[in-house]
């Protein structure tokens, strides 16, 4: 039963290269990077970032949730139909294809594949898609129960992946503020793909698969298929810093995933949970979106031009600035000894010690740090720094 367990897997892992969702995935995080270097050459005259960055980090990111989370499936059992991971693939192709990532978050299209095989259930009718037979007897009372707690894992993921790396490529924007000022906004614009195996009953798939292998536990009979799983995440800070906002919308979005699958536990207990913890997975997490992005559309900016220095709006990897430790948000005060308040003052300053650069700077806590660094012939010629102006 091992051996046919681990081949399962193996040929799995074979089978994921052959899904088209993963390069549809591969395909639009592409475009999400271009679309970034595009704005940040518009507003910089610079790339911050690698175009591919996101395309990498895509499958870098999302790999360990995958594993933890088809550990997670195959200890507990958690058996969904083929017809729920059709579905659920196809609309996560769809809102992944509209770019609009505040709708591609994990909720939505296992909620949605999730409410289509329930309503088929209890109207007890039967309908075709694609090349796959849905009818009531395609979801049964247990996945009320299982489809829930797979809709909690991943929103948890979903959270925890953006607490940890949704500011890594926040894409700075200058802006106008209401005052006339200009001011840098934030948006942090991602996909992660996440290698999920499924447990699925074997006969669901051998009809129209006769060749897709299989394994048997006790008298029942399960194949596993391996699924790129897409995430998608779209959402601007300005009043906050992306080092702060992210993180709060992350955890925000694990407490949903954690009440989402302890309804989807008690619903082993009580089946019609199963159906409220699903509706509430998605308006909570519809709830989150426009809760932060309303939260983010009104009030001050936190990094607009100061009287007193200039203010750092993003920081070029590899550079002087990143090897000082200079962050988003720091006022620079002094370059070299000089105060400053502009970056034409900033550059001059520079080009007094062009082989040290010593500077000043206040953090976000008011507290003054000094910073140096030797500049060398192949450092960035503006060390990296990019500053609102």
């Amino acid at each position: 039963m091992y051996i046919d367990v681990i081949m399962e897997i193996i040929k799995g892992i074979g089978r994921f290269f052959l899904n088209p969702l993963l390069y549809i995935g591969i395909l639009f995080a592409i475009l999400i990077g271009y679309q970034r270097v595009k704005s940040e050459r518009k507003s910089f005259k610079t790339r911050i970032f690698w175009g591919w960055s996101e395309t990498i980090l895509m499958v870098k990111e999302g790999w360990l949730p995958g594993v933890i989370i088809s550990a997670i499936s195959l200890i507990v059992g958690l058996t969904v139909p083929i017809q729920f991971i059709v579905i659920s693939a196809v609309v996560g192709v769809i809102l992944i294809a509209v770019f609009y990532y505040h709708a591609a978050s994990a909720v939505y299209p296992l909620g949605i594949a999730f409410v289509i095989l329930w309503y088929t259930y209890i109207a007890d009718g039967s309908w075709h898609f694609l090349k796959w037979d849905v009818t009531s007897h395609s979801m049964h009372v247990g996945m009320l129960s299982t489809i829930p707690i797979l809709i909690g894992l991943v929103l948890v993921a979903e959270g925890a992946l953006v607490v940890k790396n949704a500011a890594k490529l926040a894409s700075p924007k200058i802006l106008k503020s209401e005052r006339g000022l200009p001011s840098a906004i934030y948006l942090a614009k991602r996909l992660w793909m996440l290698p999920i195996f499924f447990v699925i009953p074997s006969g669901a798939i051998h009809e129209y698969v006769p060749y897709w292998p299989q394994f048997t536990l006790g008298s029942n009979t399960f194949s596993l298929i391996l699924v790129p799983f897409v995430i998608g995440f779209q959402q601007r800070s300005r009043k906050l810093l992306p080092v702060h906002f992210y993180p709060q919308v992350g955890k925000t979005i694990e407490i949903l995933g954690l009440l989402v699958l302890i309804e989807g536990i008690i619903a082993y207990f009580f089946p019609i949970m199963g159906v409220a913890a699903v509706f509430v997975g998605i308006i909570g997490r519809i709830f989150i979106s426009i809760l932060y992005s309303l939260s983010e559309r009104h009030g001050t900016y936190a990094v607009t031009p100061k009287d007193n220095g200039v203010m750092v709006a993003g920081v070029l990897p590899d550079s002087p600035a990143a090897a000082m430790g200079i962050q988003v948000g720091e006022c620079i005060r002094k370059v070299n000894g000089i105060p400053v308040s502009n970056e034409e003052e900033l550059y001059e300053a520079l080009q007094i010690n062009a082989a040290h650069c010593r500077l000043e700077v206040v953090d976000q806590d008011g507290e003054v740090r000094l910073r140096q660094h030797v500049i060398y012939r192949h450092d960035h010629y503006r060390i990296g720094l990019l500053v609102v102006r």
